[in-house]
């Protein structure tokens, strides 16, 4: 795990500037779509009952997304990889045509892990981590996330805690910058526009590192095992 964080450290601060390109033209309109849907949503909040389902719907909408979002970072490592050199070409092109089967599994995964996560939180935690990495399966050996799955189901057999840990680790991180930032800006202004686009922002540079960390992790793991 040590090994592939270093990694994942070494092609994120060496090539920042294309992570940063893939954050700005594919994260952040897919962030401000989710921001944008959810708003909607919480306009018809008006009783205890309305606003839970408005919670799920949140939840729901914000793993489909990062679900998809993951694609061109995963495709960003396995092109370094692969050849030295970043072909944007190829990540772009692998992010569209993979977007719409991602999704409709996004779909099922998300409602599941939702309804889990709202209900019983710990069985909704599980079946995230189970399916976690199917769509990282699914982009770095060309193939259905679907028969994804059966890779993911037994790396989180084996990798269980580890790749707790590099969630927990990340999210972490992300709710304390967030809410050390969230301090300094009410001293300076309560304005909404500032928070969301402080909050946005750590999304632009964390989700990436998230991504490009677990893609290593999963790939030294697959070397280890000599799983192809």
């Amino acid at each position: 795990m040590i090994n592939s964080w270093k990694e994942a450290m070494r092609i994120y601060t060496g090539k920042f500037e294309g992570v940063l390109l893939l954050s700005l033209t594919i994260l952040l309109p897919l962030l401000l779509i989710d921001w944008f849907i959810i708003n909607i949503v919480y306009l018809f909040v008006f009783n205890d009952f309305t606003s839970s389902l408005a919670d799920f719907y949140y939840i729901f909408l914000t793993f489909i997304f990062l679900v998809i979002a993951q694609i061109p970072f995963v495709q960003f490592v396995k092109s370094y990889e692969n050849s030295g050199e970043i072909e944007y070409k190829d990540i772009y092109y692998v992010f569209i045509t993979n977007a719409f089967s991602l999704f409709v599994f996004g779909v099922c995964f998300s409602f599941v892990t939702s309804l889990g996560v709202l209900l019983f939180i710990v069985p909704g935690l599980i079946f995230l981590l189970f399916m976690f990495v199917a769509p990282y399966e699914a982009i770095l050996e060309e193939k259905s996330v679907w028969k994804s799955m059966k890779t993911s189901i037994f790396f989180a057999k084996k990798k269980f805690f580890p790749l707790f840990f590099v969630i927990l680790i990340i999210s972490l991180t992300e709710i304390i910058i967030g809410w050390v930032s969230m301090f300094l800006i009410h001293t300076v202004t309560s304005s909404l526009l500032a928070q969301i686009t402080v909050q946005m922002l750590l999304n632009l540079l964390i989700f990436p590192f998230l991504a490009i960390w677990v893609t290593y992790f999963y790939i030294d793991w697959k070397k280890k095992y000599q799983l192809s």
